[in-house]
């Protein structure tokens, strides 16, 4: 990292955890308000929502509202209704954001079902009891399914050199939120994008720490929601270290001090009250952040600072 703010590009990766989640917002939402917006924003899965608002300039407006609607909501309905209903809300206030000139480059990830008989299965009725044993492999560390069937594809809002990344449009917007999202335990409706098969992110990539990395950045802020070490996958493939490097470039980690489950946050359910306080810790360790690393206040892009 340079001691000279103007000459620095930030990549900002936030990892998924579904209502876990508004603990990252709470950082992203004091970032906005110390003036520390990125270049790149990199998310999965529920990070979706809380990135794109940072992208765009709306972070701290939406706060925790967000997440206690969600939460009443995922009580009295199945995630796929949850999920919809909520990109059926925010979708056309972050596609109106994140596709304009000079907006920060977007990465939405997403994991794609590689193979015909496997994408039947995740389309189909076996889908629940094959993510219920996914789940299960995470403890024993089988990844071989993930491996055969499926491959981590992260969407960019913008054309990159060599077309090595999928495009994320205004058009398929929608599509790659919903499908990144989609865990096969519990969401019933398939996901598609343009008429193949994809399956929630966290499965190959819940954290695309180096994928922001290889966006030209030159440092990194990856922002988890569990105070256990930092993994790119489900399966702890990755450590995503503070202090350490991903391709030359310095990462810094963002965290909370304690399981989010102790305030009332499960990954599922929340209380009210956990969330509000969830979403305040995160606001300060973002404060804090931004007050050990004032080099970076005011480098990054300019796009959002209107507020979308």
């Amino acid at each position: 990292m340079t001691g000279a703010g103007a000459a620095e590009r930030i990549g900002v990766a936030v990892a998924a955890g579904m209502l876990k989640g508004v603990y990252g917002h709470g950082v992203l939402s004091a970032f906005e308000e110390r003036g520390l917006r990125a270049h790149v924003y990199g998310t999965a899965s529920s990070s979706a929502l809380s990135g794109g608002l940072a992208a765009i300039g709306r972070a701290r407006r939406t706060g925790v509202d967000y997440w206690l609607n969600a939460a009443a909501a995922a009580a009295g309905k199945g995630m796929s209704d949850v999920v919809l209903s909520s990109i059926a809300e925010y979708g056309p206030l972050l596609r109106a954001g994140l596709f304009r000139p000079g907006a920060p480059e977007f990465l939405l990830a997403t994991s794609k079902v590689t193979d015909p008989a496997a994408a039947e299965t995740t389309q189909g009725p076996g889908a629940k009891a094959l993510g219920k044993q996914l789940l299960r492999n995470v403890f024993t560390g089988d990844r071989g399914w993930v491996e055969e069937n499926l491959a981590a594809a992260v969407f960019s809002s913008r054309p990159r050199p060599g077309g090595d990344r999928p495009r994320l449009t205004p058009e398929n917007h929608d599509a790659v939120a919903y499908a990144s999202t989609r865990m096969l335990h519990a969401w019933d409706v398939p996901a598609e994008i343009d008429g193949e098969a994809y399956v929630d992110a966290s499965y190959t990539c819940s954290c695309p720490a180096r994928e922001v990395a290889a966006a030209d950045v030159t440092v990194l802020i990856a922002i988890g929601c569990d105070p256990f070490p930092l993994f790119r996958d489900l399966y702890a493939t990755e450590e995503i270290a503070d202090g350490s490097e991903l391709d030359g470039v310095p990462v810094r980690v963002i965290k909370p001090d304690e399981d989010l489950r102790n305030l009332g946050v499960d990954y599922a359910s929340a209380t009210s009250g956990g969330l509000v306080e969830a979403y305040e810790r995160g606001l300060d360790a973002g404060h804090r952040f931004a007050d050990a690393h004032g080099e970076l206040l005011g480098a990054a892009a300019g796009s959002g600072e209107d507020g979308a």
